[in-house]
């Protein structure tokens, strides 16, 4: 059965409708990859803050998800900007559906790594008065090898042998 003239520009306009939509959906993806690759260059420690773990965690986290974003954004510029002859319009539908999909889910990704910004601070903010058999010393406590407690007090460190250490407690102010 031959087609008729009036179903001819319909057959041809989804194919149109569906590239236009995607192109659409092809900007929202570019902002979206923008705050993906923002957050990943924003969000990060000197390494002291948040343990080791969850430094690596976040880190997969936001690797996976410039990962995902990059690929959600390749299935819908296929879509938007197809090579050759027009794609089947229920491909191209399916196409576009996984690469928006891709990127909510890159966006979920994102927020889950930065969410290790919202670790719990541990109490080496608040100062510590540490004993020992030589005296008394309060400050803060700052990073410390194996064996020691390095404690800044009034901006000198001083290195307080563990073995020598009688108490530590912490305080409010020194």
């Amino acid at each position: 059965m031959a087609d008729t003239p009036e179903q001819e520009p319909q057959r041809f306009a989804a194919p149109d409708a569906l590239s236009a939509s995607a192109r659409e959906w092809h900007k929202l993806q570019l902002a979206a990859l923008a705050f993906v690759g923002l957050c990943g260059v924003l969000t990060g420690d000197s390494g002291t803050r948040l343990p080791i773990w969850l430094q690596s965690v976040a880190g997969i986290l936001a690797l996976l998800a410039l990962a995902v974003a990059a690929i959600g954004l390749f299935l819908v510029a296929v879509v938007a900007w197809p090579l050759g002859a027009p794609a089947d319009p229920a491909a191209g539908a399916r196409r576009l559906r996984a690469g928006v999909i891709l990127t909510c889910v890159a966006v979920g990704l994102t927020a889950l790594s930065a969410s290790s910004n919202w670790w719990p601070q541990s109490g080496a903010e608040r100062p510590v008065q540490v004993t020992t058999s030589s005296g008394t010393a309060c400050g803060q406590v700052v990073d410390s090898a194996a064996g020691w407690i390095d404690l800044d007090v009034r901006g000198t460190v001083v290195r307080v042998d563990l073995v020598d250490l009688v108490s530590l407690q912490p305080t409010d102010s020194c």
